[in-house]
């Protein structure tokens, strides 16, 4: 009976015994942690985007008469001056209305001269006189809107440049454009002298950028070059695609950007796959940090913008105020000084951590 007191004794002082002693390992453990010092440096903000190679002018060809496409004088691929003859349509109607016309005119203004002179020699009443004026008016408009619609037959091009496509061939009806048809488009000539790379924004990036900012861009084609140019046009409406995903689904809107080439790749082509950088700020001799160094976390009960910084081994949450980023690093306008050390890994460390822990750390 005695040995049971003993026993049990003997197993509470092993079990504070283990307490002490897990205590102490526990107090004396640190998390690892990865750091870097908030250094003075250069940052760069830039937004990106995908879109398509353009000719900065570009003219869709379209019929102004209904008719048949009797001649097509240019090939894809052709270089044409503005002024030069393109295409014929058939000229039989218009030739016809025009003679017509042509005619009528003819008669209304041998009977204008003759009433004329009789209304000064006071033969013919200022009634007659007046009727036969307007007749000679109404024959005169005919004959121009004949001669309007014959010249019409003959297309030339309106622009200097390459024909990049054709989309008729003759023997064809062109089709004049209506409210509810916008028309045959009989060719496209383009000026590839001057390219332009079209690209799409996201709403929440197109604030940020202005006419003239610089950009670079990268043509698929061309996959070992880089190309300079900068923002000529940022587009006042979303893309029509856009509008249509938005009454279907909780999409965000996408804005063209045009950015215009300084200098034009040899054998590029309108329709090829470009992606843009636009640099949208720059600024010299700031303090930056890694940018996942910075999250949103509570400070007195406030969703705060703030980093660890860690301070003879223990980390200390600080709010901070950040400026532009990079894809890489962010600017801090507060919170920090140079040579502070900012916890900024590993990731899965860093969404545990909380205030006071002890760490040690790598660098």
């Amino acid at each position: 009976m005695k040995k049971k007191p003993i026993i049990i004794a003997g197993i509470v002082i092993i079990v504070v015994t283990l307490i002490i002693v897990l205590n102490i390992v526990y107090h004396d453990q640190k998390i690892l942690v990865e750091v870097k010092k908030v250094n003075w440096g250069c940052l760069t903000s830039k937004v990106s985007g995908s879109g398509e190679l353009r000719a900065q002018k570009q003219v869709n060809i379209q019929a102004q008469v209904m008719a048949v496409v009797e001649k097509i004088y240019v090939s894809e691929g052709m270089h044409v001056k503005q002024g030069d003859l393109i295409c014929v349509l058939d000229q039989k109607n218009a030739l016809a209305n025009l003679e017509l016309a042509q005619a009528q005119f003819d008669q209304a203004e041998l009977a204008f001269v003759r009433s004329e002179s009789l209304f000064l020699a006071n033969l013919i009443s200022r009634l007659e006189y007046e009727n036969s004026l307007i007749n000679y008016r109404i024959a005169k408009a005919r004959l121009e809107q004949a001669q309007d619609a014959f010249q019409k037959t003959k297309i030339t091009a309106p622009v200097s440049g390459v024909v990049t496509k054709i989309n008729i061939k003759e023997g064809e009806t062109a089709i004049v454009g209506t409210f509810n048809n916008p028309g045959t488009v009989l060719m496209v000539i383009a000026d590839l002298t001057k390219m332009i790379a079209a690209i799409n924004l996201d709403e929440t990036e197109v604030p940020l950028v202005k006419p003239d900012f610089e950009a670079t861009v990268y043509i698929d084609a061309f996959p070992n070059s880089q190309f300079s140019g900068r923002v000529t046009k940022i587009s006042y409406l979303p893309k029509e695609q856009t509008l249509l995903n938005q009454s279907t689904t909780a999409t965000s809107a996408e804005f063209e950007v045009e950015i215009v080439l300084d200098s034009n790749p040899k054998l590029a082509r309108p329709g090829m796959s470009v992606n843009a950088e636009i640099i949208t700020s720059k600024k010299d001799s700031i303090l930056i940090i890694p940018i996942q160094a910075v999250g949103k976390r509570k400070i007195k009960g406030v969703e705060t913008q703030s980093v660890f910084v860690v301070e003879e081994g223990i980390v200390r949450l600080k709010p901070i105020k950040t400026g532009i980023a990079s894809e890489t690093d962010i600017e801090v306008i507060d919170g920090l000084k140079p040579g502070d050390l900012v916890v900024i890994g590993p990731y899965k460390t860093l969404t545990l951590l909380k205030d006071g822990d002890r760490v040690k750390y790598q660098q």
